[in-house]
């Protein structure tokens, strides 16, 4: 799983592991798919995205030749407060859903950013398995890697974002990592 803006990383990405599996014979041993959670725009977007840079870097304009989009599915009621539209975010628009994932993403020791990581881990957990239902065909039976693509420097301004819309307060604008490092820098000038 790759989150995607351009969709650069996920289609080459895709292309090298599709090349080391047909240059060492292992196509069928290795059964590596990328997919990728558009964070910018749709599934036609990312579509268009992957197809103009394969074309452009020497594709066919085969659709085999880029990533499978993972498209939004009904939110699951045990993550999200109730069940939602099945929808991408707007880029970079500070949303509710963003940052309940954000959070619990954290609550994991898991550490992403608001703009790509958490959007993509919304719609990836929409596929995960609820009270006995079945996953996402496109997830059934495989184990996932998610490939973090982006930085986490961007956090404390997202988060200020999220602040001038009133979905958190001033104390969480901070990066919990920082703000325990600017505390035991503080507690450490003070006791000097």
């Amino acid at each position: 799983m790759v989150p995607g803006g351009t969709c650069s990383t996920a289609v080459v990405l895709h292309r090298e592991i599709r090349r080391i599996q047909a240059s060492s014979g292992l196509t069928n041993q290795m059964d590596i798919q990328v997919v990728v959670i558009p964070c910018v725009g749709d599934e036609g977007y990312a579509e268009r995205q992957m197809m103009a840079l394969n074309m452009e870097t020497g594709g066919s304009g085969d659709k085999g030749e880029i990533p499978q989009v993972l498209k939004p599915a009904p939110a699951a009621t045990f993550y999200l407060e109730e069940e939602d539209e099945q929808r991408y975010f707007r880029f970079g628009e500070p949303d509710l859903e963003i940052l309940n994932t954000f959070r619990e993403m954290e609550d994991y020791g898991v550490k992403i950013d608001l703009l790509y990581g958490a959007p993509a881990w919304n719609v990836l957990l929409r596929h995960w398995p609820v009270d006995g239902e079945t996953e996402s065909s496109l997830l059934s039976g495989r184990e996932i890697m998610y490939v973090h693509s982006g930085g986490l420097e961007g956090i404390s301004s997202q988060l200020m974002r999220y602040r001038h819309k009133g979905l958190i307060d001033g104390k969480e604008v901070q990066h919990p990592e920082r703000q325990r490092r600017v505390s035991k820098e503080f507690l450490d000038s003070i006791q000097d």
